[in-house]
């Protein structure tokens, strides 16, 4: 199925460049039907109108969260959405937001991390990894829940850091990472190829992904 997506996004836009590539390959069946930043200089609200895209700028500053949400989802419910993309988006989104995003088994919210997480969540993560000396480091997507950079984990890919490697080099290697994984996360939904498992233990359902190749 063709898969209708909205982004929300604070920065540059490079995810959301690498899933339009996807879409006018033709590789991944989605219709994003609007993008809104918070940033009013945000570069990806250019990337966005250059694309066609029905762009929204809704700034948060001055406003309470509850504020700025109430104005994100007006201007959401105008569209059809089967999943909220969040492209770098740098605002942390409360429990009453995600309840009008509730699906059977997850909240329909999708966001991409640059870690293996549970490892380095928060706003640095590449930068926590390089310094912690990883051999290893990866990138996650996942969909959202209640708690910061948590949720049941879709896919998740690791990438070696060399000993020569400085950190710009160390970014770029795992950003080539993330602009491969989250168009595969998003097309293997729109291609129903993701299944939810009870675990009984936790009492909770987790993504279980019936083909996939890795990037």
């Amino acid at each position: 199925m063709s898969l209708k997506i909205a982004f929300l996004a604070s920065g540059r836009g490079s995810n959301v460049q690498a899933i339009l590539n996807e879409i006018e390959t033709g590789a991944l069946k989605a219709d994003v039907q609007c993008l809104i930043s918070n940033i009013p200089e945000a570069p990806v609200l250019q990337l966005s109108q250059s694309a066609g895209i029905k762009t929204f700028c809704i700034p948060h500053r001055n406003l309470t969260r509850e504020h700025h949400e109430a104005q994100v989802l007006e201007a959401l419910n105008a569209f059809d959405i089967d999943y909220l993309v969040l492209a770098g988006y740098m605002r942390l989104i409360t429990p009453e937001f995600l309840e009008h995003f509730q699906g059977e088994h997850h909240y329909r919210v999708i966001n991409i991390h640059p870690s293996l997480l549970p490892a380095f969540p928060g706003t640095h993560a590449y930068e926590d990894a390089y310094h912690y000396g990883v051999k290893y480091a990866g990138v996650t997507v996942h969909f959202v829940d209640e708690a910061m950079d948590n949720g049941p984990i879709l896919l998740q890919e690791t990438f070696p850091r060399y000993d020569e490697d400085t950190l710009e080099a160390f970014k770029a290697r795992g950003l080539a990472l993330e602009h491969c994984l989250y168009p595969k996360a998003l097309k293997l939904l729109s291609e129903n190829a993701v299944q939810f498992r009870y675990n009984p233990i936790s009492k909770r359902y987790y993504p279980e992904v019936i083909h996939h190749v890795p990037c």
